[in-house]
């Protein structure tokens, strides 16, 4: 199973998942107390609708709309989901009876299961729940995407408020910068290269998703990726990130050709250290990170060309990464950086697609 299938089947299961939580928690606040709320029959009906939905709901986003990349106006995918959401609902509670028909009858569509279909329909409960279930498609989509847009990490702890108040953390930056923007933005034309730059970061923001990591902000023709240190004690996510995005670009290297005459390569840098992380603003407020780590990692970039190399890290970072001896580091020697008062160790990486992880 390849990663991208890996992420479409997570993602799935979380539309899986919140069909079956929304379900059960309507069953559980609107039939307790009631005589119906001991009859098994009601949770297995709502077994297989709560399954039939979610998974409806994911393959119609996941598949369908290919995990978001929906670019029609914001009234009509509003439009189109909601005629989605809506038969979506009434064509799986109509299979929950079919299917019950079948169990009971052998047979799936008869007489008395239309008439019993038409009855359930006019029962107050099955109404409210219709309308109910109408409302949760739509909160379901709407936590996917907050998701999607700041990431696992990011999502919960804004909801738990951990970035109100100013937080010390120690973090992984690394800083990929897109070689030779300036003539690309003056070959292709401004409209051209910033669909350029769209593509490039539609790839790029996947392949930092599959490395766990997330993408702090997005400078121009630059983009810092983060990860907290725990996260790459085991693994070293800045190299094997880079790694992917080499073979990603490198297999999409004809599309970008085809479409644009030009295909993106990158330099990059990495570094570590601590900083403090709070949610600055009020309108439209965002998580900040602040500290010197980001100031180091894009000076470290600055490098790159200089030495003629595409990936350069700190000695203080390369120290605390495993299994970083299949990039052949470098020493390079002691730096000193514009803005810093001491020097920095740095060496440089090779990310050879022979490479194996």
């Amino acid at each position: 199973m390849t990663r991208i299938t890996k992420r479409k089947f997570k993602s799935l299961c979380f539309y899986v998942g919140s069909w079956f939580v929304s379900c059960f928690l309507f069953v559980a606040l609107y039939f307790y107390g009631k005589p119906t709320f001991t009859d098994p029959a009601l949770y297995v009906i709502t077994f297989q609708f709560a399954l039939l939905a979610g998974l409806s709901h994911g393959i119609y986003d996941v598949v369908i709309l290919q995990d978001d990349k929906d670019h029609r106006p914001v009234w009509a995918a509003l439009l189109i989901r909601s005629l989605h959401l809506f038969s979506n609902v009434i064509i799986n509670m109509s299979l929950c009876v079919f299917v019950w028909s079948l169990n009971d009858t052998g047979k799936m569509i008869t007489e008395e299961s239309l008439n019993f279909l038409f009855y359930i329909f006019t029962q107050p409960e099955i109404q409210v729940f219709a309308i109910y279930s109408f409302l949760m498609g739509f909160m379901i989509t709407f936590i996917r995407s907050v998701h999607k847009k700041f990431g696992t990490r990011v999502f919960i702890n804004t909801l738990l408020g951990k970035y109100q108040e100013p937080t010390e953390e120690e973090r992984v930056f690394m800083f990929v910068d897109l070689r030779h923007s300036t003539r690309l933005a003056e070959e292709l034309g401004h409209f051209v290269y910033s669909n350029f730059l769209k593509d490039y970061y539609h790839l790029l923001s996947n392949c930092c998703e599959e490395n766990r990591g997330e993408i702090y902000q997005i400078a121009g023709d630059g983009v810092y990726i983060t990860w907290p240190i725990e996260r790459c004690k085991n693994k070293p996510r800045p190299m094997l990130c880079f790694y992917d995005l080499k073979l990603c670009f490198e297999r999409t290297r004809k599309n970008f050709e085809k479409e644009y005459g030009v295909y993106p390569t990158f330099k990059a840098a990495a570094h570590c250290g601590k900083v403090i992380v709070t949610e600055v603003g009020n309108f439209g407020s965002e998580i900040a990170f602040h500290g010197d780590a980001m100031n180091t990692t894009a000076r470290l970039q600055d490098l790159c060309s200089p030495l003629g190399k595409e990936f350069i890290v700190s000695e203080d970072l390369l120290k605390k990464l495993p299994d970083t001896e299949i990039y052949h580091p470098q020493a390079q020697g002691i730096y000193e950086l514009k803005g810093k008062k001491n020097g920095i160790s740095i060496y440089t990486l090779n990310f050879s697609l022979d490479n194996h992880k």
